[in-house]
């Protein structure tokens, strides 16, 4: 899917996303997932350390607004399709921290595509978690 891409490509894949999931994972299996709903304007959040903290809202304007600036400059889109294709050099760097992320992008068309890496994060990760903080007013750190 990334073969050829064009920015015009790119472009298309930012507003045609549908649904992003992230989720951070640590070694104990706990962490914390995202899911933001761009057709329903809906977040959902699951904390895995403490279930009551789970909730779901409405994306505001100004929230919706700054995933939709946000997240092509970060790159999300790309770092999927990368390290799917196993370049996660490309976009990544190792850590000591012993985690993992999950994403998942569902575009209109209902075209799934995933990614997920352990000890391997993409090198805007904090980007991304601040951007996920800023819309859901959690922190998106693992314990």
């Amino acid at each position: 899917m990334t073969e050829g891409w064009t920015d015009m490509d790119t472009k298309k894949m930012y507003e045609d996303l549908a649904v992003l999931e992230v989720e951070i994972i640590s070694f104990t299996d706990e962490g914390y997932r995202v899911k933001y709903d761009f057709k329903r304007k809906i977040l959902s959040w699951r904390d895995n350390y403490m279930w009551n903290n789970n909730f779901t809202s409405l994306i505001n304007k100004d929230k919706f607004d700054l995933l939709k600036t946000r997240l092509p400059e970060i790159g999300v889109l790309e770092w999927i399709m990368a390290y799917k294709e196993g370049d996660v050099t490309k976009f990544g760097k190792k850590v000591a921290v012993p985690g993992s992320w999950k994403m998942k992008a569902e575009f209109k068309d209902k075209t799934v595509v995933s990614a997920e890496c352990s000890q391997n994060f993409p090198r805007k990760w904090d980007e991304l978690r601040s951007l996920i903080e800023s819309t859901t007013g959690t922190s998106f750190t693992l314990r």
